[in-house]
């Protein structure tokens, strides 16, 4: 059930859409609108928040009572929006302010379509992170920065299996999601960057023999995964490596935020990460972004909003509370965490930012439903060759 938290008048303003209420999402929203209403306490705004977003977004729309601006996955999520021409065009925001200069490649384009923008992105989490305790990987005789592919990972996990009495690496395999995560991240390291763009670019079945060797990769950490793989949730999997169940954990960054609040769990001390095996120097991204509607009562509100959402005393607040770091580069991370201090650097320094598929940046909705639907029948059935045409059929799909 939809709800305001604050309502907008006739007379125009800014409504914002949204499903981040509770937790570091609610407190990253409460501080940016704070900073926004600081900055133009002469500007209405009100936001509103249901959990079935896109559902409400695409209702409102078809009624032809489109909220101004809404949050969600920019990239190929968005695609279906873009067709129907019904997303603004936030150029202006950014060719007439600093953004364009103080984004990277990846969240600039990440943001268009046909060369024109369409979403602010607001913040960055990275998916293509390997954690790992510190203990158990010197105790294993690991070096996880010397692993250099996830076939080498593999391997470091089959020798652990076989040599001590330790989990190599925790797998949560309850939702598909965190299955193609892992298959994505796989594909990423082994295949490098252009092969991962070209499958998610619709070219899947040219890589059709890529696609199920990464299959295989993951069928392999699965082998030595602990025996209640399939009935793992992610914020079970997470506690358990915070606990010393494993030696290593795959994740996005997001994982972290259980770590830095465990006491006596230090980072750099008793925990660390490394990029996934061949993915060093690459920034896999999962982001939020602000969209608005082409058609609005308030244009000049709304693109106050949206440049105050790209600014980097939005992005700050928001990002500090979220446990995410800002897509702008000149942000001031001094007050974050260390380890998204770690993460700001190594996104500056990063040569690409992938998109995610997992997390509809890299793939439109329609083929994530296909990709998560081949996950589940992967654990399921561990058939290396049917996922693989059902990992391609879904890639070729036509909306």
């Amino acid at each position: 059930m939809a709800h305001s938290s604050t309502a907008v008048g006739d007379a125009g303003g800014v409504e914002l859409l949204h499903r981040l209420v509770g937790g570091d999402g609610g407190a990253a929203l409460d501080a940016l609108l704070e900073g926004f209403r600081q900055r133009h306490p002469d500007v209405s705004l009100g936001d509103v928040t249901d959990e079935n977003l896109s559902l409400e977004v695409k209702s409102r729309i078809l009624k032809e009572e489109p909220p101004d601006v809404w949050i969600e996955w920019p990239g190929k999520n968005l695609q279906p929006y873009d067709d129907a021409n019904v997303l603004g065009d936030a150029s202006d925001v950014w060719t007439s302010s600093d953004m364009e200069a103080n984004y990277l490649d990846g969240p600039r384009e990440a943001a268009k379509f046909d060369g024109t923008y369409r979403a602010v992105p607001l913040n960055i989490h990275r998916t293509n992170n390997l954690f790992y305790n510190v203990d158990h990987a010197r105790a294993a005789g690991v070096d996880p920065s010397g692993l250099d592919s996830p076939r080498a990972l593999a391997d470091a996990l089959e020798r652990i299996d076989s040599e001590t009495e330790r989990v190599g690496m925790l797998l949560p395999m309850k939702n598909p999601w965190t299955v193609l995560q892992l298959f994505e991240t796989v594909l990423l390291g082994e295949y490098g960057h252009d092969t991962y763009v070209g499958i998610t670019d619709d070219s899947a079945a040219a890589h059709r023999r890529e696609i199920a060797e990464a299959l295989e990769i993951v069928e392999r950490y699965g082998d030595v995964a602990t025996d209640d793989k399939l009935y793992t949730a992610l914020t079970d999997a997470n506690e358990r490596f915070v606990d010393g169940e494993s030696v290593f954990f795959h994740q996005g960054d997001w994982a972290a935020g259980a770590y830095t609040e465990s006491p006596g769990f230090d980072y750099g001390d008793d925990w660390d990460h490394v990029p996934f095996p061949g993915t060093e120097g690459l920034y896999a991204m999962n982001m939020d972004a602000v969209v608005a509607a082409a058609v609005t009562d308030d244009p000049d509100a709304v693109e106050t909003f949206l440049r105050y959402a790209g600014s980097a005393d939005g992005q700050r607040r928001f990002n500090q509370k979220k446990g995410s770091i800002p897509p702008r580069t000149d942000v001031d991370t001094s007050t974050f965490t260390p380890f998204l201090q770690d993460q700001q650097d190594a996104f500056q320094r990063s040569r690409a930012q992938p998109l995610s598929i997992t997390h509809g940046l890299g793939v439109r909705p329609d083929q994530l439903i296909g990709l998560k639907t081949a996950m589940s029948s992967f654990v399921a059935e561990w058939d290396v060759e049917a996922t693989a045409d059902e990992v391609i059929a879904a890639f070729d799909a036509r909306a």
